[in-house]
């Protein structure tokens, strides 16, 4: 159970922190997405891309930890959006309800480009 978090700036000015996963995000690892999503908003970078087209797995902790995110980035109007889902994660997000509340995009580029707009559902 191993998950990579490799975090990068992406947009016009830098400003979109891109967020890449890649295996497991569940009970045994969730923690290293929080650390990662932590430093992107203590360095006031609100708007969001994860990519979590390497994830292979996702539980309900590591929806949570994606949701706590998805909360404050909210709060400060700013936007998350995912990208990547494999199906199987879909699935989960789908029936947790998450997929209804954070925008997603089929491609990396068009998930940088919402996310640089402030895109956010609510």
């Amino acid at each position: 159970m191993n998950l990579s978090v490799v975090v990068s700036s992406a947009g016009e000015a830098g400003d979109v922190g891109v967020v890449r996963l890649s295996g497991e995000l569940d009970l045994a690892t969730s923690d290293t997405l929080r650390q990662s999503l932590d430093a992107l908003r203590d360095e006031g970078r609100g708007n969001v891309v994860l990519d979590l087209s390497g994830v292979t797995f996702c539980d309900s902790t590591g929806l949570g930890t994606v949701a706590t995110h998805a909360r404050w980035v909210m709060e400060i109007g700013c936007a998350l959006v995912v990208c990547g889902l494999r199906p199987d994660v879909e699935a989960v997000f789908a029936i947790s309800g998450l997929s209804t509340v954070l925008p997603t995009a089929t491609s990396l580029e068009r998930a940088v480009e919402l996310a640089a707009a402030g895109t956010s559902p609510n």
